[in-house]
């Protein structure tokens, strides 16, 4: 029997900045900081930090990364961290 199926091509998944992704889980700012801060002792992630890192005017280390899928309760990896900075305005 002949398998007639064909693979369609690759699509870029939808994206969901991370701010989208606090206000669908239901947490605050304080909330998620101190989830992410409980799970790596070494991390200090502020509220400002945080904010910061949802507007695009901070990057987040890998720590700070795979201690948000911990506050989140996501699979580790499930952050793509490719993007590309947000260009400043012209003056």
């Amino acid at each position: 029997m002949a398998n007639h199926y064909q693979q369609r091509p690759r699509v870029t998944p939808p994206h969901a900045g991370l701010r989208v992704v606090r206000l669908v889980s239901g947490k605050t700012l304080d909330e998620v900081c101190a989830l992410a801060n409980a799970s790596d002792p070494k991390l200090s992630l502020t509220r400002g930090a945080l904010s910061a890192i949802e507007n695009g005017l901070r990057g987040a280390s890998a720590e700070v990364i795979a201690a948000l899928e911990v506050a989140y309760e996501l699979a580790p990896g499930s952050f793509d961290t490719k993007y590309e900075p947000r260009k400043a305005p012209a003056a």
